[in-house]
């Protein structure tokens, strides 16, 4: 008969607990002014075509499928923690950065405006954002979707117009940009409904 040790035991369920210790990074705080400024964990980087997603139960970053398009994503795409949009997952946001950001890293952000898009029926608006300037002051004069480069902009646009396209096609509406302050008050909304209970 073989009598495992008692400390091969502790060691096991202290790895255990530890592993379910974990904490979310979905549920990661935010900053006390927000919306003012929010934080947002990557999820895939500028100029990738591969879609990755960290899965809201384990954690674990997963690749969820190739863009079929031949389009790469035109900003760093994640969710913003500790928010609730209208189908009870985190808010999306597109982050323009000098360089793309890594997939799990938390960057502090301020929005600059929102894509009002539907996706197969269902509101799923995309929130606008730059690094704050204490992250990057590069930025700082971007107040506004305006304050980009047109065509910025509009490569935002065309990317959700097509990366669906293939192979069986997706049901996508734009609806245009709404503007800094519409994306802070989407914000507000999400950070309460993350906030109550459930």
């Amino acid at each position: 008969m073989n009598i495992i040790p008692p400390f091969l035991i502790a060691a096991g369920l202290l790895f255990t607990a530890s592993a379910q210790a974990q904490p979310n990074v979905f549920d990661y705080p935010q900053p006390d002014d927000a919306p003012a400024s929010f934080h947002v964990v990557n999820e895939i980087p500028a100029g990738s075509f591969t879609k990755y997603e960290i899965n809201a139960e384990h954690g674990q970053l997963i690749v969820d499928r190739y863009v079929s398009m031949p389009v790469r994503y035109p900003a760093n795409y994640g969710s913003i923690t500790s928010s609730a949009g209208g189908d009870g997952d985190p808010l999306d946001a597109l982050v323009l950065t000098r360089d793309s950001i890594y997939p799990g890293a938390v960057i502090e952000v301020r929005a600059i405006g929102v894509l009002r898009m539907v996706d197969d029926g269902e509101a799923d608006d995309k929130i606008i954002a730059v690094p704050t300037d204490a992250v990057d002051p590069s930025y700082a004069d971007v107040e506004e979707i305006e304050d980009l480069p047109s065509m910025q902009a509009e490569r935002l646009n065309a990317f959700f117009r097509v990366y669906k396209d293939l192979p069986e096609g997706g049901d996508i509406e734009l609806n245009g940009f709404g503007d800094a302050s519409e994306a802070r008050d989407i914000l507000t909304q999400a950070f309460d409904a993350y906030q109550a209970p459930q």
